[in-house]
């Protein structure tokens, strides 16, 4: 059992930041000392190695369609990683995956090897989900747009900009230039932010349930939260789809990822936008162009949305005003009229913090009594866990995000969003999620 092989203090307790050098959003948990004789790293010739990318995450290849999303995201569960990872313990997201570490139980290491929650095996180093989360980018930072530090309610950094005055859009097709027979759509979208706000524009965004998924699958796995996220903020957008994508059947066309406002595909993102205009897009998290989140449909309807914004092609920090003004999105002010570049409009509709949501009072508290929100393989022992990780997932302190593959369990946390939503705005109007109508094969031929 798990209690018999794991004492509380090497899963709960935390070290305090040395010397108060650490962000408000970036604190480590480097947990307790393991023990007071910790081992030496081993020698490489002891070791026998086994057989064997924000959208958002990614899958090894060697994880079979029995493991996709089960639990820990952990590549190569159970094996050695000694070797792949060079030979150190340590930060291995090439081998262990996205955030993932490779460590020895008991053994002294980096920080990223102190306080973890789940060991498959304890005879060997092995990839774990480290309790530090990773680095950003080293690119990250500088190729984000100007952003605002957002306080509980101002929400002025998250408003589009209701000019477009500059536009030079040169349509390729006439029916672009035009007013599109489509219907206007208007649904919420929710976005998973730090304290820093940015408008929906060149960015992903996801209904209630996508947002929970995400949540529960990228961010609470680790303490503190990836990426410093502390709030759900909420849009209300208005859209209509241009001609001739409306006239393939279709509203929506196919999801593109940004990153730092990039369009990186699937696909070629410039030569689609010529064909369709700026459409929004959206696919179901298990389905393209993110079908190898099969256990995403334990969350119903989970749906990303993509919202084509100015120079899409370039990176915030590579934006000009050439750029801007040749291809500027299909953000509009007023009501969007579905030609190709007034496609959509929104504006911010509410945020509620995570805590809120999952009911913690004192979040540093939590982490300084040892709480974690979800520990993938905590709570049935090793040995189980090892070949049925999907059903060991637990939290330490907390039970919200317990049973991840429990349709019930996350019919039940989405919910819990949405009333939180509607206790904190009851005047706002409740919308119905527009169901996703791509079809990768008309949009394709």
């Amino acid at each position: 059992a798990i209690s018999s092989e794991l004492s509380e203090t090497s899963l709960a307790r935390d070290d305090e930041c040395r010397l108060g050098a650490c962000a408000a959003n970036a604190l480590q948990l480097q947990g307790a000392a393991l023990s007071t004789n910790l081992l030496v790293e081993e020698d490489p010739k002891n070791n026998s190695v086994g057989g064997c990318a924000d959208c958002m995450m990614s899958n090894s290849e060697g994880i079979d369609d029995a493991m996709l999303g089960a639990g820990p995201r952990i590549w190569h569960y159970a094996q050695n990683c000694w070797r792949p990872c060079g030979s150190r313990s340590g930060s291995c997201p090439h081998f262990c995956g996205p955030g993932n570490a490779c460590c020895r139980y008991r053994f002294s290491g980096p920080a990223e090897c102190m306080g973890v929650g789940f060991w498959p095996t304890l005879s060997f180093h092995t990839c774990v989900i480290s309790s530090v989360p990773p680095p950003p980018d080293a690119s990250s930072a500088a190729d984000l747009p100007d952003a605002s530090t957002s306080s509980t309610e101002d929400q002025s950094g998250l408003a589009m900009k209701d000019d477009n005055s500059k536009s030079r859009y040169m349509p390729l097709l006439r029916s672009l230039a035009l007013p599109s027979s489509a219907p206007v759509l208007e649904f919420y979208v929710y976005r998973a932010m730090s304290d820093s706000s940015y408008p929906l524009e060149n960015v992903n965004a996801a209904n209630a349930a996508g947002v929970m998924w995400y949540l529960h699958n990228e961010v609470i796995i680790f303490t503190p939260r990836k990426f410093g996220i502390t709030r759900i903020v909420r849009f209300k957008v208005q859209y209509k789809a241009p001609e001739p994508l409306f006239k393939k059947g279709m509203d929506f066309g196919v999801r593109y990822a940004f990153d730092s406002g990039k369009c990186t595909g699937p696909g070629d993102c410039e030569a689609d936008y010529n064909k369709y205009g700026y459409n929004v897009g959206c696919n179901l998290v298990y389905q393209f162009p993110t079908s190898q989140f099969a256990d995403a449909k334990y969350y119903g309807d989970p749906t990303w949305y993509s919202f084509p914004g100015p120079c899409y092609t370039k990176s915030y920090k590579e934006h000009s005003e050439k750029c801007v003004a040749e291809l500027p999105g299909g953000a509009c002010p007023g009501e969007p009229t579905g030609k190709g570049d007034c496609t959509y409009h929104y504006e911010p509709a509410g945020q509620v913090t995570v805590d809120e949501v999952v009911g913690i009072k004192d979040y540093g508290g939590f982490m300084r009594a040892g709480g974690k929100e979800y520990v993938a393989g905590l709570g049935i022992g090793q040995t189980l866990c090892r070949y049925r990780p999907w059903l060991c997932d637990k939290g330490i302190g907390i039970a919200f995000w317990n049973n991840k593959h429990s349709s019930a369990d996350n019919k039940r946390r989405v919910d819990r969003l949405l009333e939180t939503f509607q206790q904190k705005y009851p005047d706002s109007p409740v919308l119905a999620d527009v169901p996703c109508d791509f079809n990768e094969y008309k949009f394709y031929h």
